[in-house]
């Protein structure tokens, strides 16, 4: 044995220097040996993204511009054909009909070249997912476009472009009344409300935490941009002057909102999503969308000329400063919401939960009397005491054995 350990140790003492066994490996300048490393080295993922950035771009803020616009304009003609004056609101249900169709052929078309692929669009059609915002969404465009065509059809034989004792005549005049009207209005304010579920419904910090403002700012803004496209529609169709301020209570109503929402959004962003809102060019997007958009066009409509060449233009200047609002506001919403995804403060801190107290602060709170070193939800001492609580309280509350007894027997 003395022999066999000795030859053991001279064959061992004559390998390189640079000799590894075989259960030793080399990787990336790491040593490592089968199940246990020996060589341990930790990757944070610190200042980087938490989740995947979005790919959207030009086409998707577009498309959600020039939907939003389709909508309102046909939630506006539906008002006026159902609500308003035949004769005095004609015009108004003329340009609606013809912007809503304008606006459902666009937004196909960009949402396919940001799908880059064009059947992927039909194949969302293939199921109904109500879910799923993006093929609800789908479903919403593609009814809206059948409901747009079938108005717009009636609407072109009204005007004379088509005969009306022609068959393309009767068949418009038959296969839109009423009913399509309101089926139409009705889906335009859900093409104006879905662009924001869609944003809100996910992970990136701008729009998941402020997730109960983004649609109704998104329907809002539907409203006011259709409202202004059919009154650029009607200054430049040459309607009277008179008239052609008619929609200004509903661009009211619809600027007011928007500002609520913009300010309720931005009142529960997190500090560390709030300055990719007021910091860098994102928060000259905003301002634009705000000023230009909202603030302008307000005090155009209350301070400005209603009559004459005056108020004709400022009727089409209040339109193309609500339309380049609404077109700034989805831009600056999308972009900024992607830049939020870079930075990991910002999503670690509307994932993570309240703050707990160090353990320092939990032991001086305890100390004095007023609370528990435990929070709600995990063991509390007087529900499941340890072991070292309830020997103390067995020697609290158990009787004392020595009363009674004789002093012989304590001592012994």
């Amino acid at each position: 044995m003395p022999g066999l350990f000795s030859s053991i140790i001279t064959g061992l003492s004559l390998l390189p220097a640079s000799y590894e066994p075989p259960g030793m490996e080399k990787r990336g300048g790491r040593r490592k040996r089968r199940g246990r490393s020996v060589e341990t080295e930790f990757a944070s993922y610190y200042n980087r993204p938490v989740i995947k950035k979005p790919h959207w771009v030009w086409p998707i803020w577009t498309y959600f511009w020039a939907g939003g616009i389709a909508g309102g304009a046909s939630a506006i003609a539906t008002l006026a054909h159902l609500l308003g004056d035949k004769e005095a609101d004609v015009s108004i249900v003329r340009a609606g009909r013809y912007i809503g169709m304008v606006g459902v052929i666009v937004s196909p078309v960009l949402l396919i070249i940001d799908l880059q692929r064009p059947e992927r669009f039909h194949h969302m059609l293939r199921v109904l997912k109500l879910r799923s915002p993006l093929n609800t969404g789908t479903w919403i465009l593609t009814s809206l476009g059948v409901l747009s065509g079938l108005n717009f059809a009636r609407q072109v034989v009204e005007d004379g472009i088509i005969p009306e004792g022609s068959f393309l005549g009767k068949l418009a005049l038959l296969s839109s009344n009423n009913a399509t009207q309101l089926l139409q209005g009705v889906d335009g304010l859900a093409l104006g409300t879905y662009t924001g579920v869609l944003l809100s419904a996910t992970a990136v910090p701008l729009w998941a935490n402020a997730n109960e403002s983004i649609a109704p700012l998104f329907l809002s803004s539907a409203m006011s941009t259709g409202a202004a496209a059919i009154s650029l529609g009607r200054a430049v169709g040459g309607v009277e002057v008179e008239n052609l301020h008619r929609l200004d209570p509903i661009e009211r109503m619809a600027i007011i909102s928007e500002l609520s929402c913009l300010a309720y959004g931005y009142s529960k962003l997190t500090p560390e999503v709030r300055r990719h809102v007021t910091d860098g060019p994102n928060a000259r997007s905003f301002l634009i969308a705000i000023g230009l958009g909202m603030l302008g066009p307000l005090l155009l409509q209350l301070l400005g000329p209603k009559k004459g060449l005056a108020g004709r233009l400022t009727s089409l200047l209040t339109s193309l400063m609500v339309l380049t609002g609404g077109f700034f506001l989805r831009y600056a919403t999308i972009v900024a919401g992607k830049e939020s995804t870079d930075d990991p403060d910002a999503c670690h801190s509307i994932t993570r939960g309240p703050g707990r107290a160090s353990p320092e602060e939990q032991a001086q709170r305890y100390s004095t009397g007023h609370d528990k070193p435990f929070e709600a939800g995990r063991s509390i001492p007087e529900a499941r005491p340890n072991s070292f609580e309830a020997a103390v309280s067995f020697e609290m509350n158990a009787p004392s054995s020595t009363a009674g007894s004789k002093p012989e027997d304590q001592t012994s």
